[in-house]
């Protein structure tokens, strides 16, 4: 029920969880009960998106943000110290499972989360991988390659921070390989070093793709040259373990940008993989699969301040904040799913991944009633198999946000709009209210945030606006996703002019 109101309701916030006082004591109770397992909740997680990634090439996206709770410190206790050293929160480390066909999020592969309570050692680097930090690299791609027992091929990728020599000797297997951007210039095994080796090879060819922007860098186009070649890494005298070989022969791409704007700006990318680059192509499609790297970024943004904005939460201990972490990565992932189905990987998309038949029929409803008269507004989408592409597709007449040229993120979704109608509430097709909450929700996210300016949710009901050239249909005329009528009693469907409201 909580991971559910998170999800529909976009916060973390106990008051906008809950619907009564009762409600908002027990969500309290359940974050702060010793016996709830953030581990328990991530592994449950992590069988779900096995499930749905059996028989793909999938991704496991690996990076580390931390919750910055300094804000607020003097309501928080049992916190550590976070990336500057003086702040308090505490660090989450996923590890997302993405299609490496087409892009979409498959779920939560696994995670770690931890609260950093003890300083560096002096003698850090010398210690063995199981007693350092930076084993969450190994052990959370470990776990999530366990969670999907029938991938047939799974890549890890990380960023340079993962550029970590154990994980290049004990991570890769027969169904699993690695690709991480370098960040050391290693020592090679005979001699030399890995970035003048790699300099030294012929351009093979040029690449051109879109950057995306971020803060303080606009997006542009990006013309790369391509260089790839092989080299054999030698492992570090400092903190070696005896169980890993010596040297380790890896390929690598490097892409270097041609005529950057400014020298600080140049991209250059340093990709160590055990995927075989033989040509320009297999060159190109480690390229392609890295820079899928981009969307764990969009997770933490959507964890945090553009959506859920889990740093906003008023919960005090340490331990019930990495239980609300736990909740949150599992929500946001499924943002991000939801995000992901309003692109071309929505038209394969099963929105059996996500919701049941009970909430499929009321979101097949509320599509119909959007959808408009000419073949330009009609859903393009087959009804025969839901999929997630046709229930987040609504026609730019009825949605406002789809007159804008870039599609809008999460932080569209308002957990309560408005500037909304309230003349008619009442429960959607009769379900359940968590399932007309849920649903309209949903709605008002894969459809480009419109539904959250034209209908109204208000505890149990929802209230939505019909343009007034939208034929009356008679009552209980409505279908479901199959073009069979629902069985819905005459009294629970009222049309009042430009005024629609099932109850």
């Amino acid at each position: 029920m909580v991971l559910e109101r998170v999800c529909t309701r976009i916060s973390t916030s106990l008051r906008q969880l809950a619907d009564t006082r009762a409600e908002k004591i027990a969500f309290t109770r359940f974050f702060g009960n010793p016996r709830v397992s953030p581990l328990e909740i991530l592994r449950t997680a992590a069988a779900r998106a096995g499930e749905a990634a059996a028989g793909r090439h999938v991704l496991i996206i690996e990076d580390t943000s931390e919750i910055n709770y300094q804000a607020k410190a003097l309501r928080k206790r049992g916190l550590g110290r976070v990336g500057n050293g003086t702040d308090v929160g505490l660090f989450v480390h996923p590890a997302l499972a993405v299609d490496a066909a087409d892009g979409s999020v498959l779920g939560l592969a696994g995670a770690t989360i931890w609260r950093r309570t003890k300083p560096k050692q002096a003698n850090y680097q010398a210690l063995p991988i199981e007693d350092k930090e930076s084993h969450k690299w190994l052990a959370t791609a470990q776990a999530a390659r366990r969670a999907l027992p029938e991938t047939p091929l799974a890549t890890v990728i990380a960023d340079r921070e993962g550029d970590i020599y154990e994980v290049f000797a004990r991570l890769p297997d027969a169904r699993t390989h690695v690709l991480i951007r370098a960040t050391k210039d290693r020592a090679l095994a005979e001699h030399g070093r890995l970035f003048a080796e790699i300099a030294k090879q012929p351009e093979a060819g040029r690449l051109v793709f879109e950057l995306e922007a971020r803060p303080g860098r606009p997006g542009r186009t990006v013309t790369l040259a391509v260089r790839f070649g092989q080299a054999s890494i030698r492992q570090p005298k400092t903190g070696a373990d005896r169980r890993d070989p010596r040297s380790l022969s890896l390929n690598i791409v490097e892409v270097r940008e041609i005529d950057p704007p400014s020298p600080k700006e140049a991209v250059i990318w340093r990709l160590l993989t055990t995927h075989s680059v033989t040509t320009l192509a297999d060159a190109a499609r480690i390229v392609d699969l890295y820079r899928r790297r981009w969307t764990i970024e969009q997770l933490f943004r959507t964890l945090k301040s553009q959506a859920i904005d889990v740093e906003e939460s008023l919960l005090a201990d340490g331990e019930a904040l990495e239980r609300l972490a736990a909740t949150t990565l599992v929500a946001a992932t499924r943002v991000m799913q939801l995000v992901h189905g309003r692109d071309a990987a929505g038209a394969a998309f099963e929105a059996a991944r996500l919701f049941d038949p009970a909430e499929i029929t009321v979101l097949e409803a509320l599509i119909r009633r959007l959808e408009g008269r000419t073949e330009k507004q009609k859903n393009p989408h087959p009804r025969t198999q839901p999929r997630l592409g046709r229930l987040g597709h609504c026609p730019a007449r009825r949605m406002d946000r789809l007159c804008q040229r870039t599609a809008p993120g999460p932080h569209y979704i308002h957990p309560w709009p408005p500037t909304l109608p309230r003349h008619r509430r009442g429960f959607c097709l009769g379900q359940q209210p968590s399932t007309t909450d849920r649903c309209v929700r949903t709605l008002a996210l894969v459809g480009e945030g419109g539904l959250a300016k034209r209908g109204r949710m208000r505890g149990t009901a929802v209230t939505w606006r019909i343009p007034s050239r939208e034929k009356k249909v008679p009552a209980g005329g409505l279908e479901d996703g199959a073009g069979q009528p629902l069985p819905v009693p005459a009294s629970r469907t009222r049309m009042m002019g430009r005024k629609v409201a099932i109850s």
